[in-house]
């Protein structure tokens, strides 16, 4: 018990009163609108946990894993119904496993505080990740066109980009947030789509909404935590 105690003390570590309030403040917003507008209990779930893993592991908690994969087994089913075979398979097969992976590579990378250390890419990793994740998009674009998919490009941009930003989120990389915001935006495009057609998902719509304006938010605080180790000689490049 005095375990557990200690580890949820840990884990809400660093907050500071603005971000609680955004936090709880984006969760009911969510919760409250959609059930409003009819979304289902799956829908709001998994836009919430969303939420959740995108708010702790912007704060560098390990414990943003948990809540991600609740929201990765449901927001997988949300996209096959929505016939967005791209996203579905991302979360499934990819998002998943990933973040058991990431349970066990944040552990040992943890400050006094337990938030996940930061790292920023060199100038040639950047460019190298650039070119590959360019010719993954095409390459799954041509793949999910075959399959029928109904937005190939969008849905093919949207998980490559998500991949490479996971993969950087497991080498915490501060660069992993240039690309959320660019997989966010795309995202609002496609569920704004899906939700003018059908009526349906406005919880996912709304989660991708918010998670455009905290990856944003975060982008800043990383690049500032980034700075200030820098100024210390402290701060780990990766190459």
């Amino acid at each position: 018990m005095l375990n557990i105690i200690s580890w949820l003390r840990r884990e809400s570590a660093g907050w500071t009163p603005a971000e609680t309030i955004y936090m709880l403040t984006c969760t009911a917003a969510i919760t409250v609108i959609s059930i409003r507008l009819g979304d289902d209990l799956m829908g709001i779930i998994s836009a919430v946990t969303g939420t959740l893993y995108t708010m702790f592991a912007g704060k560098g908690k390990i414990s943003c894993y948990f809540f991600g994969i609740i929201n990765t087994v449901l927001y997988g089913y949300i996209a096959q119904k929505a016939t967005l075979y791209g996203d579905m398979m991302l979360n499934w097969f990819i998002y998943l496993p990933m973040m058991f992976t990431g349970l066990i590579m944040w552990r040992s990378k943890r400050d006094d505080q337990g938030c996940v250390c930061k790292t920023v890419l060199s100038r040639n990793s950047r460019i190298l990740w650039l070119l590959v994740t360019a010719a993954g998009i095409a390459g799954y674009a041509f793949i999910l066109t075959r399959m029928g998919d109904k937005q190939p490009v969008v849905d093919a941009a949207t998980t490559v980009l998500s991949v490479t930003a996971m993969l950087l989120t497991l080498k915490r990389c501060v660069e992993q947030w240039l690309l959320w915001i660019a997989v966010n935006t795309l995202s609002v495009a496609m569920w704004l789509k899906v939700y003018l057609t059908s009526g349906n998902s406005i919880a996912t719509l709304l989660w991708w909404i918010i998670m455009l304006i905290t990856g944003i938010v975060f982008f800043i605080q990383w690049c500032m935590a980034l700075q200030k180790s820098s100024s210390n000689n402290s701060a780990e490049q990766i190459k």
